[in-house]
């Protein structure tokens, strides 16, 4: 009899043991490895739309044809822009300002915000200077906007959806005063 109960606790512990090795956690494990490697590859897309826009030579095939940018502007209107709406303000902002970020913007992992799970969304905060030139009748302004941007890409690497955070309305209005 006692070999019979020591088989089964054998039997039910290497159960046991073959299942852990099975679960969910080794997938989890492979879903946080691609998780990571699609994160990081964002990461490069994210630097190199900072770098396109504050060098005014921004490479708009990063962005996805179904992209959209939030409008979070105070009574912003429309309510979200196209990226040939994005275009046309990059180039409006550009003929008129100067952008330079103070610090490296420190890229952080975002979140899915209906499920609470990493989804290789890019975020960050950084002091984003914002310059008009000198002109025949004003001297040189500056303005320091704390932003705040996010970023979702899709599968392929291609930005969908923009929004940022910051009192640009402000800044704005400092620097055409």
């Amino acid at each position: 009899m006692k070999n019979k109960t020591f088989l089964f606790l054998v039997s039910l512990l290497a159960s046991l043991i073959i299942t852990s090795c099975n679960s969910k956690e080794s997938v989890s494990s492979n879903d946080t490895s691609e998780l990571d490697e699609r994160f990081a590859r964002n990461c490069e897309v994210i630097r190199a739309n900072n770098a396109g826009f504050t060098g005014e030579n921004q490479d708009y095939s990063m962005y996805a044809e179904d992209f959209f940018m939030v409008n979070t502007n105070f009574n912003g209107s429309p309510d979200t822009m196209r990226l040939a709406d994005l275009q046309a303000e990059d180039a409006y902002l550009w003929e008129n300002f100067d952008f330079e970020f103070l610090v490296e913007p420190v890229l952080l992992p975002g979140v899915d915000s209906e499920t609470q799970e990493p989804n290789a969304s890019v975020r960050y905060y950084a002091p984003l200077k914002i310059t008009k030139a000198a002109t025949d009748s004003s001297d040189e302004r500056s303005a320091v906007v704390r932003m705040y941007e996010t970023f979702d890409l899709n599968e392929e690497g291609k930005i969908t959806i923009q929004m940022y955070y910051g009192d640009f309305g402000a800044a704005l209005s400092y620097l055409n005063s």
